[in-house]
């Protein structure tokens, strides 16, 4: 079995699996707490951990507490045992968990918000079980079936997202615990409940001032705080020369400062000589590290780690991941992680999402009928860029508009790359497998999710993009096997609801990129750094890659058991995929036929991975005598 954790449900009681990686006891990444009626198995780590020993001081013995504070199992079922299923919601971190109540019969199953790390369930007659590993469960099925449902949503996504929106999984049979949701199995009666205790939309914390400056040192403190929970042991941070992941690093080299005899804060930048775009970012990097003492700097030169060469070497995963192109420079980041001896990895994801803004606004202004003034706004934005302003109101006001309501084009059999988005039916989706899994429904579900969440089209795009953040990949397929904990403070809960906050309370202003953060991290950043108009992007490493391995790529298709299945026309999935080789759209607009590569090389992985057998390191079997 691989890293995480199983409890399986049979006639002489509850049998507990668990796989650690080699450090464990350092990293503490997979813990398990018994007690005569009781356990719990977590993977992952809690956050803000004082204020919940401080809630258990009254109840607990001194010895007990300690055990708490170095056991993160251990802590979640003390809060379960003293204060009931429902004060699960206490918890903050990144961690799937399951507790195990002999006395009630009940296996309690639950996710963190941001759902960071997997944990799937299956009910097959009188065994019910839970696992951080969907290859586990499979073994309990009578039979294996892919979910072509579970598919059909997939290849039509808007955007990346990390893991299916709903419970059903690539396999049917297996279900899947959904970020903030607990779900419970009565083991009597194998009747499962599942209650959501998270939503996003009723999390939002409101800035104490609409002064920038103020609302900005809200926002540092929160940002801080974030940081300071999740360095643990030796840490490396991912620092890029943006003002995301340079934020991270620095706070993270001043609180470590602040810790006599800590070790030292180790960072990785990756770093381009020959790729005339990506080789600008150099001087953001040393405009960071040229003068720094206390950071042990690693730079990885990575001209040659390009997309798609993932394709050749891939790391098994449970279910089809819409990242898969981009892996091969995520796995040789904690490639580099794991040489440094780190057991935490810190990144700036999730920054976009709340402080790289756009004028959606347009669109409300619209909607209400302020035409005007919405014209008025569009114009400022144009000054500001440069721009033309058809060129901002058409995206961000007119199209948010009527998206999710005007009648979507139908499938066309010709190729037409460039005229794809994040609404289209590819032509190399057969026709048959379309109308029957309703792909035209499914996009225009999409659209709305992704417009209409609520009132604010900014503020929806914004939760949309959130809830296609659980479900880390990279974390539980990669990291964890080497015991790396990878950590994403901006997707911090408490991060998340200020950032939300602000956004509904602060429109977005034109002429500067990501204000809040940078005024922020004023006295932090470099200002080479805060100041930049634009961010780099990685369209030569998509272009170059797709070029180099085009023909690799093309033999996966025709040797794929993609035929069997009856969803994709081969011809016109390699004519698009020779097209798209060069040049003919842009990288957004091949995103759809990207997820069918990453589902097809899914897909010729199955027949060896399903092969594959699973151990655990330690079995434990809890006899139901204890009820």
């Amino acid at each position: 079995m691989r890293v995480g954790f199983t409890a399986i449900r049979r006639d002489s009681g509850v049998e507990l699996e668990l796989s650690e990686p080699k450090n464990n006891k350092e990293t503490a990444l997979v813990t398990l707490a018994q007690l005569p009626n009781h356990c719990a198995l977590l993977m992952g780590r809690l956050y803000y951990q004082d204020e919940l020993l401080a809630s258990l001081k009254p109840h607990l013995s001194s010895q007990r507490l300690h055990e708490c504070s170095s056991n993160a199992a251990t802590l979640a079922l003390e809060i379960y045992r003293q204060f009931g299923a429902n004060s699960l919601e206490r918890l903050e971190g990144d961690f799937a968990l399951v507790v195990w109540d002999v006395q009630k019969a009940q296996l309690i199953g639950m996710r963190d918000p941001m759902g960071g790390y997997s944990l799937f369930w299956t009910v097959q007659g009188d065994t019910v079980a839970f696992s951080t590993s969907m290859r586990r469960l499979l073994d309990l099925l009578p039979q294996r079936s892919l979910s072509l449902e579970y598919l059909a949503d997939f290849l039509i996504m808007s955007g990346q997202r990390n893991e299916g929106a709903t419970e059903i999984c690539a396999y049917n049979g297996i279900h899947r615990v959904l970020p903030g949701t607990i779900v419970s199995a009565h083991l009597n009666t194998c009747q499962v409940e599942r209650r959501r205790y998270w939503d996003w939309q009723q999390k939002f914390t409101l800035p104490d001032s609409s002064d920038l400056p103020e609302v900005a040192q809200q926002y540092a403190d929160v940002l801080r705080s974030a940081v300071r929970e999740r360095l643990h042991g030796r840490t490396l941070a991912h620092l890029s020369g943006g003002m995301d992941s340079t934020s991270v690093a620095l706070l993270a080299r001043d609180e470590i400062g602040t810790s006599r005899g800590s070790l030292p804060l180790h960072t990785l930048s990756l770093v381009y000589e020959e790729l005339p775009v990506l080789v600008r970012e150099t001087p953001y990097i040393e405009s960071v590290l040229e003068k720094e003492t206390e950071i042990v700097a690693h730079r990885l030169i990575a001209d040659k780690l390009l997309d798609f060469d993932s394709f050749i070497d891939t790391p098994p995963h449970d279910e089809p991941y819409a990242g898969l192109w981009r892996w091969a420079m995520d796995c040789a980041t904690v490639e580099v992680a794991s040489q440094v001896g780190a057991v935490t990895l810190l990144t700036g994801i999730g920054s976009d999402e709340i402080h790289d803004l756009h004028p959606y606004y347009l669109s409300d202004l619209l909607r209400q009928g302020r035409f005007l003034k919405a014209w008025q706004e569009t114009v400022k934005w144009a000054r500001a860029q440069n721009s033309n302003p058809w060129g901002i109101i058409q995206p961000f006001g007119i199209e948010p508009l009527v998206t999710a309501w005007l009648p979507f084009q139908p499938r066309s059999n010709k190729t037409q790359l460039n005229a794809q988005n994040d609404w289209s039916i590819p032509p190399w989706i057969r026709q048959d497998f379309a109308q029957r899994y309703a792909l035209q429904s499914r996009t225009k579900e999409n659209a709305r999710n992704t417009y209409r969440l609520c009132e604010q089209v900014g503020l929806s795009i914004t939760l949309n993009a959130i809830d296609s953040r659980p479900g880390d990949v990279l974390r539980w397929a990669v990291a964890a096997t080497l015991g790396i904990a990878i950590a994403h403070p901006f997707l911090d809960s408490r991060v998340l609801a200020l950032g939300l906050g602000i956004q509904k309370r602060i429109p977005p202003q034109p002429g500067r990129m990501k204000p809040i953060l940078g005024e922020a991290m004023r006295d932090l950043l470099p200002r080479q750094i805060t100041q930049r108009k634009r961010k780099g992007h990685f369209n030569e490493v998509y272009y170059l890659g797709l070029t180099k391995n085009l023909q690799l790529l093309e033999e996966m298709l025709k040797i794929s058991p993609i035929d069997e299945l009856g969803i994709f026309d081969q011809n016109i999935l390699i004519q698009a995929l020779h097209e798209a080789s060069l040049g003919v759209a842009n990288a957004r607009q091949l995103q759809r036929l990207d997820l069918s590569l990453c589902l097809i090389k899914w897909l010729s992985m199955q027949e060896e991975w399903l092969q594959r057998k699973e151990s655990a390191n330690a079995t434990f079997l809890i006899n139901r005598a204890r009820e």
